[in-house]
């Protein structure tokens, strides 16, 4: 029996507005889908690679979503649905899940696929030598560390059982592993590819997925029409990517106005010249995500709890906000976001309070006549937004006394890896929900063993309750777990939650079949989008 994992249900409503100021939910034509067309998109940053493994940045999840299948998949509303499995069934205890597999879904090498492919393309995720970003995830499977060790060639929790039956065991219960299989790491990958290409396959890539890779080179990625997708062919023809490292959204915007672009980011700073056409396709919907700032608890001055505390007390957010952004962000003050299961807004600790920030630093050695403290921080965008926004957050800082050194660092890929340095002090980062589960936000962003954790926080008691609540499957009790590790983190200051990010974007009126959830643009399926116009 096919069992639904997760209803995701969002306190707000999402609408799809017309220039007109008008709200209403996206229309259903009444005409028939058009075939053909080129889509074209925005990236602003160039992706490090498109292995599904491996990627760790939002803008390779973009491209692979639409390459690469798994053996489920979330729809608009957060529901887990269908991929590459027809069906599935889970043992009481959550422990044995038996996924049965489509019989006629092909690579885009034209074989079939088989359950014996997904049991090495999650096999392959758990050779601890090659650091797969979904490592911790799987290392819930029994046998997982028996392989990783190189006790075992084989991870005995999986299992084909015949060509068309996967059977995957788990060494515990663990509440959100069906939602993770809908992951982009989850993806099926072909052995016989990546022994072709090695390192390499993520510039490489074969999938199963509506859209093949034709073209990874400088500032451009084509995509074309997967014909034998086992959904059936896209209506579109090709997808094309131009890339604008530093989130270059005003010349994106310009494309965009220029008809070279499907669409655009909507924001504050373009919005006029966007709503004065009186045609566009305009989409606002709260998205499961968060923008903050880390400090890392590792390095020097921000080791010290109280200096944490000082830089979290000095910055007047909703005064920064509102006159960068005028309000179209809500700031943020908890790390789950509004709509997230443990939203829990009294869990904020931190308001604005120069006068204990001062103290703070007072306490810590600092005297701003005598010992100024210096930090840098290190951001990927370069808009005038991200600009504007961290000129008003020096000038915070250096009325309580702190003296901050901004570096931009527009390539993505040099960037990630100016994280894991452990010079790193303070950064600028945002967080979009790969699934709709609390842990992707706490336990992958602050538990001591997320590779994600460039805070190199640490604290056993909130570890402890991110691992009991992943083993907890009555929703109630979760939700109290992950609500008590918050308030842990939260407290010892290992990150300032800046900002709830929306989705919002402008499209072309002629773009039909938009399915947006909350998990923003990486989970568009273009597979369902058409292009009506002559």
């Amino acid at each position: 029996m096919k069992k639904l994992f997760f209803m995701f249900v969002l306190g707000m409503c999402c609408t799809l507005a017309c220039q007109r100021e008008s709200s209403q939910t996206p229309e259903r034509s009444q005409t028939q889908p058009k075939r053909g067309g080129t889509y074209r998109a925005a990236l602003p940053w160039q992706p490090k690679d498109l292995d599904p493994a491996f990627s760790t940045d939002i803008y390779s999840v973009i491209i692979i979503q639409q390459i690469f299948d798994g053996l489920v998949q979330l729809d608009q509303n957060l529901n887990v649905v269908p991929a590459l499995a027809t069906d599935w069934r889970v043992t009481a205890d959550g422990l044995i899940y038996t996924f049965t597999l489509r019989r006629d879904a092909k690579f885009h090498n034209d074989r079939l696929v088989t359950a014996e492919d997904f049991v090495y393309s999650f096999t392959r995720i758990l050779d601890r030598h090659e650091r797969a970003s979904a490592l911790s995830f799987f290392e819930k499977i029994k046998g997982a560390d028996a392989y990783s060790l190189g006790k075992s060639r084989r991870v005995s929790g999986l299992k084909a059982l015949d060509p068309h039956t996967l059977q995957i065991t788990l060494k515990e219960p663990f509440a959100p592993f069906l939602a993770v299989l809908a992951m982009k790491s989850s993806k099926v990958i072909p052995r016989e590819e990546v022994q072709r290409w090695g390192k390499d396959f993520g510039h490489h890539p074969v999938g199963t997925g509506a859209f093949r890779l034709q073209s990874f080179e400088g500032d451009r990625i084509v995509l074309t029409a997967n014909p034998a997708y086992v959904e059936g062919a896209p209506y579109l023809n090709e997808v094309v990517y131009s890339i604008y490292p530093g989130a270059q959204n005003e010349k994106i915007a310009e494309e965009f106005l220029a008809g070279r672009l499907e669409e655009s980011p909507f924001l504050k700073s373009i919005q006029e010249r966007i709503s004065g056409k009186g045609r566009y396709q305009l989409v606002r919907k709260p998205s499961l995500s968060l923008m903050f700032y880390g400090m890392n608890c590792a390095a020097d001055p921000l080791t010290d709890l109280r200096v944490r505390q000082a830089v979290a007390c000095a910055l007047n957010k909703d005064r920064i906000i509102q006159e960068v952004y005028k309000d179209q962000f809500v700031p943020a003050k908890t790390i789950l976001p509004p709509g997230m299961t443990g939203y829990t807004p009294e869990n904020a600790v931190y308001t604005y309070d120069p006068e204990r920030a001062r103290k703070l630093l007072g306490a810590a050695g600092y005297d701003p006549s005598s010992k100024r403290l210096s930090v840098t921080l290190i951001s990927a965008s370069k808009s005038n937004a991200a600009q504007r926004e961290l000129a008003l957050i020096s000038a915070d800082l250096a009325g309580v006394g702190i003296d901050l050194q901004v570096q931009y660092e527009t390539d993505w890929p040099a960037f990630e890896a100016a994280l894991s340095r452990p010079s790193l002090q303070l950064y600028r980062y945002a967080w979009f929900a790969d699934i709709p589960d609390p842990d992707n936000f706490l336990g992958v962003l602050c538990g001591s063993r997320s590779r994600y954790n460039f805070m190199h926080y640490r604290n056993s008691d909130a570890d402890r309750l991110l691992s009991q609540a992943l083993r907890e499957t009555e929703l109630l009790k979760r939700v109290n777990l992950y609500r008590e590790a918050e308030r842990i983190i939260l407290a010892e200051s290992p990150m300032i939650p800046w900002i709830y990010l929306t989705f919002e974007s402008a499209f072309q009126p002629y773009v039909k079949g938009l399915e947006i959830s909350a998990l923003g643009q990486p989970y568009i399926p273009l597979k369902k989008i058409w292009l009506a116009r002559d």
